[in-house]
């Protein structure tokens, strides 16, 4: 899960006790869902071990008609208060890749992505994300090979320029449109907080 700046330093000061809300964004972690019966979702936490805490119950986030969700949020109140970052829904695929510019290509050993599955990314231990990945667009996979993908901004669209080298880390998320009012389902230990992914 991404964490923002606010995220980060929570985690450091007061480990996930600043963790209490779980919602829902229309967009990577900009655009939070209103309207309806929305409301955010109180949370809590499993112990830690092996450096990973995750929500012990599932979780089940209101969501108005017509609203096509495309990522969780969590944040530190439940209402107004922090967003402390965000994570994939629909979906427990992850992992990080290298990419040269050169090729444009994002070495993953058996990712498990398919053609047309949507990921975003994020950088990796505090690296800078290679140019020019963006941390709020939702791009789709093209080229897949058992280890390798590209990424484009369009349904079987051509691939991503890379113009810098660099490591990332990457998410599969899978919108879900709500054409009727319903329900947002997080399962127990879906969601991760990875004290290596910090």
């Amino acid at each position: 899960m991404p964490l923002t700046t606010e995220g980060r330093n929570d985690v450091l000061t007061n480990g996930l006790t600043s963790f209490t809300h779980v919602g829902a964004y229309t967009d990577l972690g900009v655009t939070e869902v209103a309207g309806g019966s929305y409301a955010r979702q109180a949370v809590t936490w499993t112990a830690a071990a092996s450096s990973v805490r995750d929500n012990n119950a599932q979780l089940s986030v209101p969501i108005p008609a017509g609203t096509t969700v495309v990522v969780g949020g969590v944040f530190d109140a439940a209402s107004a208060g922090n967003s402390e970052g965000f994570f994939q829904i629909g979906s427990t695929l992850r992992g990080a890749a290298t990419m040269q510019s050169s090729d444009d290509i994002f070495r993953s050993d058996a990712h498990g992505l398919s053609n047309d599955h949507r990921v975003f990314v994020t950088t990796l231990l505090g690296e800078t994300l290679p140019t020019p990945l963006s941390l709020t667009t939702l791009y789709f996979v093209v080229a897949v090979a058992t280890d390798t993908f590209q990424l484009s901004t369009t349904s079987g669209g051509a691939s991503v320029a890379l113009t810098t080298d660099g490591e990332i880390a990457w998410f599969r998320t899978v919108p879900e449109t709500f054409t009727n009012a319903g329900n947002l389902i997080i399962p127990v230990n879906q969601l991760d907080i990875d004290a290596a992914a910090l």
